[in-house]
């Protein structure tokens, strides 16, 4: 449906509506006049409300849609801006409004649990080294794209940072144009690219694998707790702070499910092995964490030395923790399964984040083909009937060992 349209919201689910490609859509609700669900590709889903003051037309942002129910957006739109936390009459900022006045506003809006700690710091920094020195003193309602597009080349150049600065920098312009301060649709980051869309997903070759496994049995009495952690790293695709910060009530049979993660709450998906060495530990298990560490009430918080050891023993020099993530994606794509069942296995928020696994995708589907096209042609040329294939899974999870796994 095309941005504009009016919808019956009553008659259908808000988390169904597709989203975007790109950019934003807008989709106004057909009871409530000014009542606005705003869909981003990010998969942001908001509501808002659209008014027009002294000619111009503001917005004011109500709540998430996944958290805020219909009738509770009505019900805020229609009390007025006197009991909303950013009223139109007396708006926060003047139209003459620097980026640099705006920032701590926009980054307070986020504090309440939009974005994590750890997010807020990047940005923070990202915006004191490299936007505010650049535009501090620009008028916000005065940037254009021309100038974005000099500052993103001459930071590309110079930081690693430049993904958390352009992205730091587009929200400020969304929440300029939330608040009045831009025409809607005018964000000047727009079209600059946050993510680099390179290919993923390289496979550990098997030596690597049995190299590994090999390592990890023979330092297992000297660290254990570090090598129970990186099988299941390996074994689940986890992240390396959802599996330290494990704790026990959170494993609930084939799953552990986590409150909060780098992408909110999300379940990790427990195969038999993993489940095996979960009990193994639960025997001996003393305290709330999985990984308890050694000498404090919390739980483990780094595997760099052991990674180290684990690493050299190996042979494995170049080898990241994190390329064992990579790792069990690419072996999930490239047996078939669909990028959104890999992304969800991840904790993937969006399949913006998976798509770098696509090549391998398209290789799989290749080799289906392939194969296919030669059983038809060996029954077309009589060499006898087709046998059915043996019965598997489509469940990344359900690779039940490193060996499985570095021959799929």
């Amino acid at each position: 449906m095309p941005s504009g349209t009016k919808i019956d919201f009553d008659a259908m689910n808000i988390l169904s509506i597709p989203l975007p490609a790109r950019g934003e859509k807008l989709l106004y609700d057909t009871k409530a006049k000014g009542l606005v669900l705003r869909l981003r590709a990010s998969g942001a889903r908001t509501w808002i409300g659209v008014e027009r003051v002294a000619a111009r037309s503001i917005r004011i942002t109500l709540g998430d849609a996944r958290h805020l129910p219909l009738e509770a957006a009505r019900r805020l739109l229609a009390a007025g801006p006197q009991d909303r936390s950013t009223p139109t009459d007396h708006p926060l900022f003047g139209p003459d409004a620097t980026i640099a006045e705006v920032f701590p506003r926009f980054l307070a809006s986020g504090e309440t649990g939009r974005w994590k700690p750890g997010t807020i710091r990047n940005m923070r920094a990202a915006t004191t080294m490299h936007i505010l020195p650049h535009f501090g003193g620009h008028k916000v309602r005065a940037l254009t794209p021309e100038e974005v597009n000099r500052w993103h080349l001459d930071i590309t150049a110079k930081s690693s940072a430049v993904r958390m600065a352009l992205s730091t920098l587009s929200g400020l312009m969304l929440y300029a144009e939330d608040h009045g301060l831009r025409e809607p649709g005018s964000n000047p980051c727009r079209g600059l690219r946050k993510k680099q869309h390179s290919k993923r997903g390289k496979m550990m070759a098997p030596d690597a694998v049995r190299r590994l496994w090999t390592a990890l049995d023979g330092l297992q009495d000297r660290m254990p707790d570090a090598c129970d952690a990186v099988r299941l790293l390996f074994l689940t695709g986890a992240r390396r702070s959802e599996i330290l910060s494990l704790e026990w009530d959170r494993i609930v049979g084939a799953r552990a499910v986590l409150e909060d993660s780098k992408t909110g709450p999300r379940t990790i998906w427990l195969n038999a092995p993993a489940r095996d060495l979960l009990a193994a530990r639960k025997e001996m298990a003393k305290g709330r964490f999985v990984f308890p560490a050694p000498k404090s009430v919390g739980p483990l918080k780094v595997l760099d030395y052991a990674w180290v050891l684990i690493r050299r023993a190996a042979g494995l020099e170049d080898i990241r923790v994190h390329d064992l993530r990579h790792h069990f994606a690419s072996v999930g794509v490239s047996n078939g399964i669909d990028l959104r069942l890999v992304g969800q296995l991840l904790g993937h928020n969006d399949i913006d984040s998976t798509i770098g696994y696509a090549h391998l995708a398209t290789d799989a589907l290749t080799r289906s083909a392939s194969k296919v096209s030669r059983r038809i042609e060996r029954f077309l040329r009589g060499d006898g009937l087709e046998r059915p294939a043996r019965k598997r899974t489509d469940n990344a999870s359900e690779i039940d060992s490193p060996k499985e796994a570095a021959h799929a």
